[in-house]
């Protein structure tokens, strides 16, 4: 499939990749289509001037990873590194690693950071993949490692090219979704948001979660357009239902489900408090003052961290798909490496990409990080979602009693679409929906 490259991106990306990278702030940009690009970033704790003698790779981690061991990630970059540079002893790793950054959904900073070669991959949520091609600063794959790609992951970093074969634009590694945590058996059962309603009035306790997200939100209404009966197989029908107008079924059913978290005149999961205080509706539902909250998978690290701190059994947390339709489709966001243009023709930059490619998707390296290996032996795994099936089956993980629970939602998820121009089409669609989710 051809594609013209957007003027105002390539423009910007070029005086980024001029300036050397630069971005713009995540949230204030949420009604900009092509937010203008500003100074270059300082460079992070990751950089270094790099070592004689060896190739620099330079590759960026996705935000949004607990700190397990709450060192600012220290622990964790040196065991990633130490154990790459320990089999690959020619390459010298240099790894941006931070806990959030929402530029990461801003692919005009993204396109800057691979652009300028101040990054040789970077790690994205493949939503923003197909605004990376059309700017033209990505490289397809030459080849992947040999991997159980779950379905979802595939579908997010791959494309039929003019061949009719499947281009490989990015290496799967995460992926990533909205899931339900309670202890309700009724709760957990819901297949339809008429029954998620039912059980959590029955709980007399409200169901938590944030809505206010610029990125989140749209997100959580394609979610509902599918499982209002939109063909989650179609990528293209799921990109143009992130164009207006909204669909009446799945803004109802997002609105019932802001609903569930009234308390009294307020409503926390829209005005921004939880927002503003992410963990709370974890904190809230520990305490026994919720029936459950839906968020990431990744929510469990503090949910079981907070449990465990408390003396309380984690046994009996139940996690599954949010219904918001009159079914319960996943959908799953991938995050996958993707590699500046020209790598393939400089053979150092080619081999040390391959080589990080082939690290960082086995089996053992993703276990490694799942299970917060860098934080000590008794530490509670990060619950972030593998790419692969096998990554499931590695131990401790396979014994994991909420892993096991992740592991079919997983499998049997959909991915998000990867040509939505999400990022440009987010302010409005995000207005839409907050204007009826507020409406009494």
């Amino acid at each position: 499939m051809s594609r013209r490259p957007s003027a105002c991106l390539r423009t910007a990306v070029l005086a980024l990749s001029a300036a050397g990278c630069g971005g713009v702030a995540g949230t204030s940009a949420a009604n900009m289509p092509c937010p203008p690009p500003t100074s270059p970033p300082a460079a992070s704790s990751a950089d270094s001037g790099g070592k004689p003698g060896r190739t620099k790779l330079g590759v960026a981690l996705v935000p949004w990873i607990p700190d397990a061991a709450g060192d600012g990630f220290a622990s964790l970059r040196k065991m990633i590194e130490d154990a790459f540079e320990s089999q690959h002893a020619a390459i010298d790793l240099e790894l941006r690693l931070v806990k959030s950054d929402d530029s990461y959904h801003n692919p005009v900073r993204l396109a800057g950071w691979l652009a300028s070669g101040r990054y040789d991959l970077v790690e994205i949520d493949t939503m923003v993949l197909g605004d990376l091609i059309d700017a033209d600063v990505l490289e397809p794959w030459p080849s992947v490692p040999e991997r159980d790609y779950l379905a979802a992951a595939r579908a997010g970093s791959t494309e039929i090219d003019g061949s009719g074969k499947p281009a490989w634009w990015g290496v799967p590694h995460l992926t990533c979704g909205f899931f339900l945590v309670t202890r309700s058996e009724k709760l957990d059962a819901a297949s339809s948001i008429t029954g998620l309603v039912k059980a959590a009035r029955e709980s007399g306790k409200p169901l938590l979660g944030n809505f206010v997200s610029s990125w989140d939100l749209p997100a959580l209404y394609l979610d509902a357009r599918v499982d209002n009966g939109l063909d989650a197989t179609n990528p293209a029908a799921l990109s143009n239902a992130l164009k207006p107008p909204l669909d009446a079924d799945s803004t109802a059913a997002l609105k019932q489900l802001a609903e569930l978290c009234r308390q009294g005149d307020n409503n926390p999961c829209i005005d921004g408090t939880y927002d503003e205080t992410q963990d709370a509706p974890v904190e809230e539902f520990v305490k026994g003052r919720a029936i459950g909250y839906w968020g990431f998978s990744e929510r469990l690290h503090r949910t079981v961290a907070l449990m465990k701190a408390r003396g309380m059994p984690v046994a009996g947390l139940r996690v599954s798909t949010i219904p918001l339709g009159t079914s319960a489709t996943p959908l799953l966001f991938t995050d996958a490496f993707v590699r500046r243009k020209g790598c393939s023709g400089d053979s150092a930059c080619n081999a040390a990409a391959a080589a990080w490619a082939e690290f960082i998707t086995r089996d053992d390296v993703v276990r490694d990080l799942l299970v917060s290996r860098d934080a000590g032996p008794a530490a509670v795994p990060r619950y972030l979602l593998p790419a692969t099936s096998s990554a499931f089956q590695a131990e401790p993980i396979a014994r994991d009693a909420l892993y096991a629970e992740l592991r079919p939602l997983a499998q049997s998820g959909r991915s998000f679409p990867s040509h939505a121009s999400m990022y440009e089409r987010r302010g409005a669609l995000v207005h839409l929906i907050e204007t009826q989710l507020a409406a009494r």
